[in-house]
């Protein structure tokens, strides 16, 4: 009898789920009908439903993904302070260094000072210069030159060294009433006498057409490096000495160029220097071979 009634319990559980299911299904069955049925008769509320979802949903996974973007942040904040930590500490050892080199370049400058008094040396020469502008540009590949708005109404003569803040950008070539053209240090046609000062190398720098210069003279390459700086050496009286030219550059074939300072393409102005005999100090009569 016990088996009769366990059996008829479980009957009547199946029934029950089962009239649940089928209600839920009716239920489920009426509320799509009804959705789809509101969505043809007023097709707006798809809308609003689908922005309230949002709205709704938004703000859940807002909440959820909130504690995750703060450990986020927390993280990224840190690495940001260990970041600033090293690079402060690695600026205080470069500022170290430059105060140590400034103290030997102080030391060294009244050295040099003293040496002249001893030695009664003349100052250098301190350059006259007008300053121009430039004014056209040349468009050929093969040349490198622009026009200047200065000539000889600015007293201009030909063969003047052209610099930009101590730097050597070439030299006037042609000069009329009121402009000049200044020819580039990279043109073909320049050959500048220069000087590796700290290694005390003397070397013939060329111009190739291109943005960058040759080295003609160069046989010892591990006489040179990559990052020397090149300046005027002042040999054949063609430009001042102590002018920067440009720095060493080695290229991925192990030939060495060197990369100028400024490019004329880039200015808008330079300094033509008076290079004269009379402003370079010289008063009497000179070798035009040696001195123009």
């Amino acid at each position: 009898m016990s088996g009769i009634s366990n059996f008829k319990r479980v009957q009547s559980i199946i029934r029950e789920r089962t009239s649940n299911n089928k209600l839920i299904t009716i239920l489920s069955f009426l509320f799509a009908f009804t959705l789809i049925l509101s969505t043809i008769v007023y097709p707006n509320i798809n809308n609003t439903i689908k922005a309230k979802f949002v709205d709704y949903s938004s703000g859940i996974i807002n909440a959820l993904y909130s504690p995750i973007n703060t450990v986020n942040r927390s993280i990224t904040n840190l690495y940001n302070i260990i970041n600033v930590y090293d690079l402060n500490k690695k600026l205080m050892a470069e500022n170290k260094e430059y105060k140590l080199q400034n103290n030997e370049l102080v030391i060294l400058r009244h050295k040099n000072n003293e040496y002249k008094k001893l030695l009664n040396i003349v100052n250098d020469i301190e350059f006259k210069f007008v300053t121009a502008k430039i004014i056209s540009r040349s468009n050929l590949a093969y040349t490198k030159s622009v026009i200047l708005m200065a000539g000889k109404n600015k007293n201009i003569i030909s063969g003047s060294p052209v610099i930009y803040d101590k730097s050597l950008i070439g030299y006037i070539n042609e000069v009329g009433n009121t402009s000049s053209r200044l020819v580039s240090i990279t043109d073909s046609k320049v050959k500048i006498p220069a000087l590796i000062i700290d290694k005390d190398l003397k070397i013939i720098v060329s111009g190739n057409n291109d943005k960058y210069l040759e080295i003609l003279n160069l046989s010892n390459l591990s006489l040179i490096k990559d990052g020397d700086k090149v300046f005027t050496s002042g040999d054949g009286n063609k430009y001042p000495e102590n002018l920067f030219v440009g720095t060493v550059r080695q290229k991925r074939n192990g030939d060495f160029i060197i990369e100028p300072f400024y490019d004329i393409n880039s200015l808008s102005y330079v300094n033509i220097l008076n290079w004269s005999l009379v402003n370079r100090g010289i008063d009497i009569k000179t070798d035009s071979i040696f001195y123009d």
